[in-house]
């Protein structure tokens, strides 16, 4: 059974030469890891910015008692999103593991 958690608050920044489509892609990719949280994410901020050829995710959650950061780049916001993505996922799920146990 799905645990019913969200995200109180996703804030997404671009820097001038990321394509406006990035931000609801951030706000859904990232959004949708509340479910790997031990508990809920009470703010979520994510910052995409490009130096011309490389895209830039940077991201934090705030969680009721740790934060979680995440860095990735590549060559699109697509692929620099989902890279980051999987890594916020595998914090989320080992800091779930640790607490659980």
């Amino acid at each position: 059974m799905r645990r019913l958690l969200s995200m109180d608050y996703i804030q997404v920044s671009l820097g001038l030469d990321v394509p406006e489509e990035a931000r609801d892609y951030a706000s859904e990719r990232i959004g949708s890891l509340d479910f790997f949280a031990p508990c809920r994410v009470d703010f979520a901020w994510v910052s995409l910015t490009s130096d011309r050829t490389v895209i830039h995710a940077h991201a934090r959650f705030d969680l009721k008692w740790d934060e979680v950061q995440a860095y990735a780049e590549a060559g699109t916001a697509t692929e620099a999103i989902d890279l980051l993505r999987e890594r916020l996922r595998r914090q989320l799920v080992s800091l779930r593991l640790t607490t659980v146990s």
